[in-house]
């Protein structure tokens, strides 16, 4: 965004200001005033739906009024009478914004914006648009338009302008001539023959002068010959219009919802004069709200992608982050986003092979096995053309994932999904492009981030580049059409791994309560469709709705944290009331529960054995419950193994001593050896400077080589506490605090962090950080279905650069003698180089929320020390911290479903989407191959392989179940 701000006011302008000034003259000439429009105003905080409108409520409104303010609403009424002697006219709308134009009868007709857009050559019209679409015939002009002002770019700019309404004649041949001269002029300013550029001004200046004299056909007759020479080059851009559409970020979501209907009214206006314009659209749940407010809008919509017209893309219900979701998230945005498309518009599985996040700040390693599952082989990004430190060295490639699955990735060269595709982007992407000798690629062209797509200046410029020497040849086309050709070509080049995005690190942490809130959610939907299975309920409608808000909150930049305060304030809010009805839904399944006699029981929602103590009320019990299973409660045995002293800790099998500064300076095991190498858990604030303009998005690479502040605490008791023993120790720094217990169970190794942290700082960041015994070359992190495999080292620009990395419930060190892991229940952001293993607690940016993360903030963290080779104890682990036991009043029952082998997690149990079936999710955490058996108390009378889609692949044998590295399998189970 910010580098196509630059070449705007850097570029063309400043290298070219004769040529543009002329250009711009000639623009003058374009529309001729006719008379003026009447307007009023009815100005509203929030949206008024037309339906709603009083006409008594309207007052005038003179040009060149300021109406309101950023996020401001308001209704115009537009109306006056037509010259009998005017002949052809058209009506220009002048807004500093955007607006929705509905004819009286509340039919939408047309969509108007001027927002300032990346890298825009100057419309036709100025600050005035055409309005199309209107009934003229009656000799007067009367319409309505739903007007909003978001602000330029990034910042709050400015406020809500109307310039006026009127009638004009646009002079076709000037109008012409104008697009002429900006496309010729775009290509001699970009090109780098030299000849050409020579040729091409002496012809723009002879344009010109025959313009001053008035000789219109003249001038457009000097540019002719260069218009007419057609390319002599043998690469081909398929062009594709698009409207990128945040679903929230510098405006909240009811925003998203009008900007969905502005940008499709004007697209489908667009299929209407442009006979080869193709638009394709991405996120389904905008097509839902259009659906939901403006069905005869979306009838339009469906018309246009059934004479294929529109292009149906992404199959994900929004464009998500997949760095932050768990893995069952990432296959419902496919599922429900994939069956929204082919339920509402007859569009089979192998129509929408292609994955489209073009925004999102890094793609885990495990997306591939899930778009191959979901029915998606291409991958379409630009993200990592974005990378800070080096450049990623391809743009047409095979991407591997961590279990082998590959997928075809393709990211359009110039790096923009955004294109304006002038001279100079269609010439940059070549020069930009390593595999440009496979002479082929994707042009997505249109104004986006805000939405809107592609306008009159994107339409006029590509009209006149499909075959004009000195450039590429540029064929409309679709993304599905591109990439079943390019799959059919020899790309040597493969990516293994993640695709990690060399700057945004800072999203990992921001608007900390977003993230894990999203985490306990997901919990609580997979327990509550456990809990259905159980109890025999059908959950879908229950859940359906959930879900997809859920996914929306996940798009990339509600989760991540880089939105608006009203965007975070209204995500915790749909947050709180979907985990208040998930409450009470799971509540109502857990009292159906097949019970016993035992007065207290706890519910065991996870793929593992529990052996632990469960608090309840004032009284501690053990509990020792088989996975998804329910036992009853015994009361805790009085323990002799805990103890304390001033600084320190032990419950006989950990030894922890506690420096001066609340950290952990010894923690020795029951053999005497230490894990410890140089403090556990300092909480140190660091600086954390605003990052112009990304403040949300980025940390700075080297915010560690300025040592942070350690800090100490104010007060600390210790007790023991049933069968724990519990550290106290509060800390108060600036003007916020923090309680911290630290948590020694009874004949545990695991020891928990629980932490509250009342937070009101500006630029500083709070990290808990750890210097174990047992170090290596390599971190292994747990991502979405597995875990992927990290350097720990800084050789080189590369492993340096990804100075913090994501991990979701884990990360695990492991030497020859034994291993360290630091678990979590909602923290992702970690930092593990030379020796240092970080957690990134809290971060306090300003921009684009001035008071991001400010409040209290309630999570926990966790280590423990592991046997070499035994990663599967600590996947258990952070299973077990992230998944409580839910009571149960008398619930006893064996094992719902369960796998043989402690490596396979059953991940999802839940109804089938269609049928009365259920679905079993599994995955291999440890990342080799493996057979496992699937015991199960459901009836079964047949088991059946399916994709993630739970499309059926064949019959499969329970006892033994193979599974590669990292594996996903889905098994469906009718009985």
């Amino acid at each position: 965004m910010v580098r196509g701000f630059a070449e705007f006011l850097f570029g063309l302008e400043a290298r070219q200001p004769r040529e543009f000034r002329r250009l711009l003259r000639v623009r003058a000439q374009i529309y001729t005033t006719i008379a003026p429009l009447r307007a009023e105003i009815l100005r509203s905080p929030e949206p008024i739906p037309f339906a709603q409108l009083d006409a008594s409520a309207f007052r005038p409104i003179a040009p060149g009024t300021a109406w309101g303010k950023k996020m401001d609403c308001a209704w115009l009424h537009v109306t006056g009478e037509i010259p009998t002697d005017a002949g052809e006219v058209v009506v220009m709308l002048g807004l500093r914004g955007e607006g929705l134009v509905y004819a009286p009868d509340g039919e939408i007709v047309d969509s108007t914006s001027t927002v300032f857009l990346q890298g825009d050559l100057p419309h036709s019209g100025g600050k005035y648009r055409p309005v199309r679409g209107l009934d003229l015939t009656t000799g007067t002009v009367d319409f309505y338009a739903d007007i909003a002002y978001n602000g330029i770019l990034l910042y709050e700019y400015g406020r809500a302008v109307f310039h006026g309404a009127h009638l004009a004649r646009r002079d076709e041949a000037v109008f012409a001539l104008y697009y002429d001269y900006m496309t010729l002029l775009a290509l001699a300013d970009a090109t780098t023959d030299a000849a050409l550029s020579r040729g091409l001004f002496a012809s723009l200046r002879e344009a010109y002068a025959r313009f001053g004299r008035g000789d219109i056909g003249g001038a457009r007759a000097a540019l002719a010959p260069h218009l007419e020479a057609p390319s002599d080059s043998t690469f081909v851009y398929d062009a594709i219009g698009h409207g990128h559409l945040d679903m929230a970020w510098l405006w909240p979501l009811r925003e998203t919802h009008r900007k969905s209907a502005r940008t499709y009214a004007k697209q489908l206006d667009n299929l209407a004069v442009e006979p080869d314009f193709v638009y394709g659209t991405s996120q389904p749940q905008q097509m839902a709200w259009i659906k939901q407010e403006h069905p005869e809008l979306f009838g339009r919509v469906k018309d246009a992608v059934a004479a294929g017209r529109m292009e149906l893309q992404g199959a994900f219900w929004v464009e998500p982050d997949t760095n932050l979701p768990n893995g069952e998230s990432l296959v419902r945005q496919a599922l429900v986003g994939r069956r929204f498309l082919e339920e509402e518009f007859g569009i089979t599985r192998d129509e929408l092979r292609l994955c489209w996040l073009p925004d999102t700040f890094g793609y885990n390693g495990n997306l591939p096995q899930i778009l191959r599952k979901s029915g998606m082989d291409w991958f379409l990004t630009i993200k990592l053309a974005w990378n800070k430190v080096n450049d990623f060295p391809h743009r047409t490639f095979h991407w591997e994932g961590i279990d082998g699955s590959r997928v075809l990735v393709h990211m359009p060269p110039e790096g923009d999904y955004n294109s304006r595709a002038a001279a100079d982007n269609l010439l940059g992407g070549i020069d930009r492009y390593p595999e440009r000798d496979l002479e082929t690629a994707l042009l997505v062209y249109g104004a986006g981030d805000g939405g809107g797509g592609p306008g009159e200046v994107h339409l006029e410029l590509t009209r006149r580049e499909r075959d004009l020497r000195g450039l590429p040849k540029v064929v409309p086309g679709r993304a599905h059409e591109f990439f079943t050709r390019l799959a059919q070509r020899d790309i040597p080049h493969v990516h293994s791994g993640e695709l990690y995005l060399e700057t945004h690190q800072g999203t990992y942490t921001t608007q900390g309560n977003i993230k894990r809130m999203g985490r306990v959610l997901e919990r609580k939907l997979h327990n509550a469709e456990v809990l259905a299975v159980m109890t025999g309920n059908d959950s879908r409608e229950a859940l359906a709705q959930h879900w997809r808000d859920v996914l929306l909150n996940q798009f990339h930049d509600i989760i991540p944290g880089s939105s608006i305060s009203r965007v975070n304030v209204e995500a915790i809010e749909t947050y709180e009331r979907i985990e208040r009805d998930l409450d009470a839904l799971s509540a109502q399944y857990t009292a159906q529960l097949p019970a016993a006699e035992a007065a207290a029981s706890v519910v065991n929602l996870t793929s593992f054995p529990r052996d632990e103590f469960v608090r309840s009320g004032d009284d501690w019990f053990h509990a020792t419950v088989a996975p998804y299973a329910a036992a009853a409660l015994v009361p805790a045995e009085p323990r002799d193994d805990l103890s304390f002293t001033g600084d320190t800790m032990t419950n006989g099998v950990l030894m922890l001593r506690f420096g001066p500064s609340g950290e952990i300076v010894s923690c020795t095991d029951a053999a005497g050896t230490e894990h410890a190498r140089d403090g556990f858990n300092r909480l140190v604030l660091h600086r954390d400077p605003y990052q112009f303009p990304f403040d949300a998005w980025d940390i700075k690479q080297d915010y560690h080589r300025t040592p942070g502040k350690p800090l100490a605490p104010t007060s600390l008791e210790t007790a023991v506490d049933g069968p724990t023993i519990v550290r106290t120790q509060r800390f108060r720094f600036s003007n916020s605090t923090i309680e911290q217990r630290i948590v020694l169970e009874a004949g545990s190794d695991v020891v928990r962090f629980e932490t509250t942290v009342d937070w009101h700082e500006k630029h500083r960041m709070l990290r808990a950080e750890f210097r174990p015994q047992r170090y290596a070359d390599t971190v292994r992190c747990e991502i979405q279905f597995g875990h992927i495999e990290r350097v720990t080292t800084e050789r080189d620009a590369v492993e340096t650069a990804q100075f913090e990395v994501c991990a979701h419930k884990w990360i695990a060190l492991e030497d020859a003698t034994g291993g360290f892991a630091l678990l979590n229940d909602g923290k992702y952001g970690h930092r593990v180089k030379n020796g240092l293993v970080s957690l990134n607690l809290l971060r306090s940016p300003t921009f684009p929320d001035k008071n991001a993360d400010n409040g209290i903030h309630r999570f926990t963290y966790a280590f423990t020390p592991f046997a070499s080779g035994d990663l599967a104890k600590v996947v258990r682990e952070g299973y077990r911290l992230n998944n409580p036991l839910i009571p149960a009043a008398g619930a006893s029952f064996d094992p719902l479903i369960q796998s043989s082998e402690a490596g396979v997690v059953v991940e999802t149990v839940k109804i089938a989407e269609s049928g009365s079936g259920t679905i079993v999710r599994l995955y291999e955490s440890l990342g080799r191959p493996t057979t496992t058996a699937l015991t199960t108390s459901l009836p079964v009378r047949s088991a059946v392989e399916t994709d993630l889609l739970e499309v059926p692949i064949g019959a499969t044998d329970l006892s033994a179940i193979e599974l590669g590295a990292f594996e996903i399998k889905t098994i469906l189970l009718e009985g």
